[in-house]
């Protein structure tokens, strides 16, 4: 398969029959539909699947798979979609706010983009889980959506503070990184105890109003002002229906 045939079937995932144009309007639909169509999920990990980090890689797993990831893998596969389709586009770190440790986790814990465009440059994120919809324009902005209240924070010319209404989400430095430097925390986060995705299932998605979540084996869904959670429901049957995902059995 050609590139180009791997990212119209990237685009076709996405709901695309073609990329919008590279425009403030082209990046905030190709956010939207990311966002509803691939899961935050790390079900690799807990199947014991770990592979090396490469834009190879993830693209292989989110368009060939038809999976979804976390940060790492979904925000390198939407880089090269964004780069492929004619936007700008730039790899940044971040460290994630710890709630119970009350502090910001190490460098390279997170991997975010940075989008320029005519109007600016917009921090870029389809690979936190539940987080602002739209881009947020560096180096302050603020929006309101249905995933909550967010604010982006310059805290010097080379750090920004991106929060929710309730928390810091995390703090990121602006300069440009290579995807080698984020191998080290790919691998911490696919085998270490103390990560949180090696310790149980979560797989969230967007929808067009709410959200649909698995946590464990707690089934979340959101519409509107509607919340219904169920306990105990099999979870590889609420994989495959809510996501379109056939969990794998954990490696020996």
């Amino acid at each position: 398969m050609t590139h180009r045939e791997l990212m119209q079937r990237y685009l076709e995932r996405l709901g695309l029959a073609a990329a919008p144009p590279p425009s403030w309007a082209g990046l905030k639909h190709l956010v939207a539909r990311h966002l509803e169509s691939i899961p935050f999920e790390n079900l690799d990990v807990l199947a014991g699947i770990r592979p090396d980090l490469s834009t190879e890689g993830v693209l292989r797993k989110v368009v060939i798979r038809r999976r979804g990831g976390f940060c790492y893998e979904l925000n390198e596969a939407f880089r090269a979609l964004l780069e492929h389709v004619g936007f700008s586009v730039r790899r940044i770190e971040a460290r994630v706010w710890s709630a119970p440790k009350q502090k910001f986790g190490p460098p390279f814990d997170h991997l975010a983009l940075v989008v320029s465009l005519p109007e600016g440059e917009f921090l870029t994120d389809v690979g936190f889980g539940d987080n602002n919809r739209t881009p947020l324009r560096l180096p302050r902005d603020s929006l309101a959506d249905l995933s909550g209240s967010y604010t982006l924070e310059p805290l010097s010319a080379e750090l920004a503070l991106l929060a929710r209404a309730d928390r810091p989400l995390y703090q990121t430095a602006l300069a440009t990184r290579t995807l080698e430097a984020f191998a080290p925390m790919y691998r911490f986060h696919q085998t270490s105890p103390e990560s949180f995705f090696t310790r149980d299932l979560v797989c969230t998605r967007a929808t067009a109003d709410g959200r649909i979540t698995i946590n464990g084996e707690r089934l979340s869904i959101i519409e509107g002002p509607n919340r219904v959670e169920t306990v105990g429901q099999d979870r590889r049957s609420a994989l495959e229906q809510y996501f379109g995902i056939i969990e794998e059995e954990p490696s020996c």
